[in-house]
């Protein structure tokens, strides 16, 4: 019953954030659904893109792709609950299970997950594929829990030392099939296929990052990671996943889940340093592992706390979560509501092709702008329905122009896009792009 109580929850959630915040969010997540009729995009491993390729093939829009999300973020909060129920079970038999299980049914709306959990990212299909793999080896049925753990070979690159340290948790020679994935991977770029790149943007975080990096900046950046792990309830549980490792010491599992744990807050350091800005998105994976062990703890300490302060403790931080989850979708969702107005007016003149001079510098060292906006929340594609200015080739500006049916621009003095309708076999030239308005940058991270 607590698991599919978990999945209810969890997946209702977030389709209450999508239909109370139906814009998508964030960079990554535009260039994937942009690039949906590809497997590879850009650098990135493929698993999750497989996921929005196969919703594309089946005639799905953006709304199904971020449903199916939703829908394995869900079934990761239930691999979760399976895993804390095995190891309660153990220790305090069914009831303590059953205590874990519920503890889970909150775990699963853990505010950062139930945001992220509902766009293009690969979070919450690392959670999923890690917790199966390790509940099919607990379980006894290694050979499907070797082949499913080298499923994250393809999903993060943090997820390789994940798969070294299942196989030396393993102990037998036949668990480095759980390699395969790594392999397939490394046979993909020996073989030269590159990704689709929907932008000329560069996404790759650690070009240049020798001559980037900054103590003083970096302190600062990891402050601003320690504030967002006290207020969205990761330092909470990751103390209680801390009690949860130490009440479970001796069982098989849980120390494996404790090193991941500490191979992903170092991932998460490095990575921090790389895209210079802090988000709550850091905070999914290794606070998506402490709430396994955190959920064991819980039935732990309904076992030696008054039975009623339980579900008070859960019920507090289930509004906390909920509170802050609806926060940061709010907040993200609306920082592209200006690109949001553009498509209104693109839709207002079907089957016209427009000349985009877009909003810039709003995303992680200042790389993005509106015209990966307008591809990530629509259909719309840049070479068809419109083209960006600052991505076409200088030579071949003139004649896309003359082929547009108008102009949306970016007027950063009304902070608004305007339309200019183009006259029939005009011959101007385009215009430039204006100057940058210093109050629409944005650092990635949420308020």
């Amino acid at each position: 019953m607590p698991l599919l109580v978990t999945f209810v929850v969890a997946m209702a959630w977030r389709l209450f954030i999508l239909y109370q915040w139906p814009t998508a969010y964030s960079f990554d997540g535009y260039q994937r659904w942009a690039g949906r009729e590809h497997i590879l995009v850009q650098d990135w491993l493929p698993a999750t893109q497989v996921i929005i390729w196969a919703v594309a093939k089946l005639g799905g829009g953006i709304h199904a792709g971020r449903i199916v999300m939703s829908t394995v973020a869900a079934l990761a909060a239930v691999m979760g609950g399976v895993l804390a129920q095995h190891f309660a079970r153990q220790r305090w038999g069914e009831h303590g299970a059953a205590v874990a299980g519920w503890a889970m049914v909150v775990a699963g709306v853990f505010g950062p997950w139930g945001s992220w959990g509902t766009v293009f990212y690969q979070e919450s299909t690392f959670l999923l594929v890690l917790f199966s793999g390790l509940a099919l080896a607990l379980q006894g049925h290694l050979r499907a829990a070797d082949l499913v753990m080298g499923c994250l070979g393809l999903v993060r690159y943090e997820g390789w030392p994940c798969i070294l340290l299942y196989i030396a948790w393993r102990r037998q020679l036949g668990a480095a099939v759980a390699l395969w994935g790594v392999f397939t991977w490394l046979a993909i770029r020996g073989a030269g296929l590159e990704g689709y790149h929907a932008s000329p943007v560069n996404f790759a975080d650690w070009e240049g990052l020798g001559e980037r990096f900054d103590w003083k900046a970096y302190r600062h950046d990891l402050g601003n990671l320690l504030y967002r792990v006290a207020l969205s309830g990761s330092l909470f549980w990751t103390l209680l996943g801390g009690l949860g490792l130490w009440v479970s010491r001796g069982l098989r599992g849980p120390g494996l889940l404790a090193l991941i744990y500490l191979t992903q807050v170092a991932a998460t350091l490095a990575w921090l340093a790389g895209l210079e800005v802090s988000t709550s998105r850091m905070l999914v994976v290794p606070t998506g592992l402490m709430l396994v062990l955190g959920a064991t703890a819980v039935a732990y300490l309904e076992t030696r706390v008054p039975r009623v302060l339980v579900p008070v403790g859960l019920a507090i931080t289930l509004a906390v979560h909920v509170s802050d989850g609806g926060r940061r979708a709010k907040v993200e969702s609306g920082r592209v509501m200006k690109e949001r107005g553009a498509v209104a007016l693109m839709e207002d003149c079907p089957g016209c092709t427009w000349w985009v001079l877009p909003r810039r510098k709003m995303g992680t060292r200042e790389r993005h702008d509106g015209c990966e906006v307008i591809q990530g929340v629509t259909d719309m594609r840049h070479g068809e329905e419109f083209y960006c200015a600052p991505w076409v080739e200088p030579q071949q500006a003139m004649r896309l122009y003359s082929s547009c049916s108008g102009t949306l621009r970016w007027d950063g003095g009304k902070r608004e896009y305007v339309m200019e309708r183009h006259l029939p076999g005009g011959s101007a030239s385009p215009p430039e792009m204006p100057a940058d308005d210093p109050g629409t940058g944005g650092d990635g991270g949420e308020e």
